[in-house]
């Protein structure tokens, strides 16, 4: 197993892309703390039953303390620290100006200030180990704009280029850094987004017909590419935002 015995810290891992991405890592023979603001023992009871090694730890990404203490007991129950996958994420479809300072911040502090403090924290750790592999979640709207959209393609473009710098920072740490731009998939988040919409069917037939292949993701097709970028076979890659979106942004 290409991950055996490794130590994975995958946030927002209840659900979507997180919940696929920990148990891909699992399966492998990872280590897995599962990290949620929502409870996750179910899931990752459902981990555990299929042979994996797994924890839940509840903690909130934007909170200093609690992301400082999800690594200490990440550390506490396996011994180390290998891999980052920062997932945890949320949405807001306004354009702007209908944007509150509220929710301007909230989107921030989760998309963009939870992945400074997770890498922080984990970073130190993985420095003992002599290396390791941070892998952060963006989006297509972090490379292309979108309409009423704004504060979310301005906190994924931001992750983006926090990518950027975190690779050359710790290029010579042996801590690559890299970055996946997933399109429309069927996660929780784009399926609350349908659903509020005006009319669901013709919004899901809308957002299909706008992806090149004529469909949405699976969260399964976005955590094979991010088990490919923590991976040996990744070797030489940091700094890379690899694209995994059907063909949107090729349009």
């Amino acid at each position: 197993m290409r991950f055996k015995e490794k130590v994975v810290i995958v946030t927002g891992a209840k659900s979507g892309i997180g919940l696929a991405t920990a148990s891909r890592f699992a399966a492998e023979g990872a280590r897995v703390a599962c990290v949620d603001i929502k409870d996750s023992r179910q899931e990752v009871g459902d981990i555990k039953q299929k042979g994996g090694k797994a924890l839940f730890i509840r903690a909130d990404v934007r909170n200093f303390l609690e992301v400082k203490r999800m690594v200490v007991e990440t550390i506490d129950a396996f011994g180390g620290l290998d891999i980052l996958i920062n997932n945890a994420g949320v949405e807001l479809t306004k354009k702007v100006t209908e944007t509150s300072e509220a929710e301007w911040d909230r989107l921030m502090n989760v998309n963009l200030k939870g992945v400074f403090l997770c890498s922080k924290f984990a970073i130190p750790h993985m420095l003992r180990r002599g290396g390791g592999a941070i892998i952060n979640v963006a989006s297509e709207l972090g490379l292309v704009g979108g309409s009423e959209i704004a504060a979310y393609c301005a906190s994924k473009g931001g992750v983006v280029q926090l990518t950027k710098a975190m690779a050359i920072d710790h290029a010579s740490d042996n801590i690559r850094v890299n970055c996946v731009c997933p399109g429309p998939v069927a996660t929780p988040l784009l399926e609350s987004i349908i659903e509020h919409s005006s009319d669901s069917d013709a919004e899901r037939r809308r957002i299909s017909e706008s992806v090149p292949m004529g469909r949405i993701g699976q969260p399964e097709e976005i955590a094979r590419v991010i088990l490919f970028l923590a991976s040996d076979e990744g070797s030489y890659m940091t700094g890379s935002i690899v694209v995994v979106d059907g063909g949107w942004t090729a349009r």
